[in-house]
């Protein structure tokens, strides 16, 4: 425990490294683009009307307001998988920074999640009007929803650390997460509703961190109810754990991963 708030610290006393490194990659990513920062919300609105056609169309879903149903687990769902995407090989994909600047290099993996977290709540900006006018109600859970933001941030930078440094012991993963995340995709409530999925298979998402937290959401913005008391400590341990997590395996892996980076 020692360690790890040393650790913390440590990272902390480098957050203006932090922010100019997830800000030049928030940049970054949209320079040269016509449409610009409008991207952070036009990929999600174009992925909840594919899924939306496909679901109300072809497949004729009986779910009310669907569109909006899946747009308030798309969201959250594509700021982790983003962040994680692009963390999992910040160390070896920037390890010249490291070479250059005396940084912890737990820096350039959390700089990835800082930078799509600044997208993820860029997108919520454009997106929250839209909910509100809707069901005016879900103003007064807005405490509800800032607290899963941080949630879910702190839950994506555990996994980050955690992704980026098995990454540097076994580098075939970067090249399995595209199959990674299309198999958590569909094992993850973002386009239906655990009510849908069979009694004998629903233990397979009580063990999906991310289906917890995407059922918070959907309670919270689409249903306008604060979440079960029991699902909102579930979210919150899986969030810690994973930060904990994260840090331990860093920490753990520091002398070893640096000589191989």
């Amino acid at each position: 425990l020692r360690l790890i708030i040393e650790k913390i610290r440590k990272i902390y006393a480098y957050r203006r490294s932090l922010w100019s490194i997830s800000g030049k990659q928030f940049k970054a990513k949209y320079a040269g683009s016509i449409l610009g920062f409008f991207w952070v919300i036009i990929n999600p609105l174009l992925m909840m009307l594919v899924i939306t056609f496909v679901f109300t169309v072809i497949l004729k879903t009986e779910v009310k307001d669907f569109a909006l149903f899946v747009l308030a687990g798309i969201l959250p769902w594509m700021f982790f998988s983003g962040a994680l995407s692009e963390a999992t090989p910040s160390l070896l994909a920037q390890k010249s920074v490291l070479h250059q600047f005396s940084l912890p290099k737990e820096i350039l993996p959390l700089s990835s999640v800082l930078a799509y977290f600044m997208n993820f709540l860029m997108s919520w900006c454009i997106v929250y009007p839209i909910f509100v006018f809707r069901n005016p109600k879900i103003l007064l859970l807005a405490p509800w929803l800032l607290g899963l933001f941080l949630l879910t941030y702190f839950f994506t930078c555990g996994m980050a650390l955690l992704f980026s440094v098995v990454n540097i012991l076994f580098r075939d993963l970067e090249h399995l997460m595209g199959i990674l995340f299309m198999f958590w995709f569909w094992v993850t409530p973002v386009f239906y509703s655990i009510e849908m999925v069979p009694v004998e298979f629903r233990w397979v998402f009580s063990l999906n961190p991310i289906s917890t937290l995407i059922l918070c959401y959907r309670d919270i913005i689409f249903g306008a109810k604060m979440p079960a008391l029991a699902t909102f400590l579930i979210v919150i341990g899986w969030a810690f754990s994973s930060l904990f997590i994260g840090l331990l395996v860093s920490i753990w892996f520091e002398s070893s991963t640096l000589k191989r980076i």
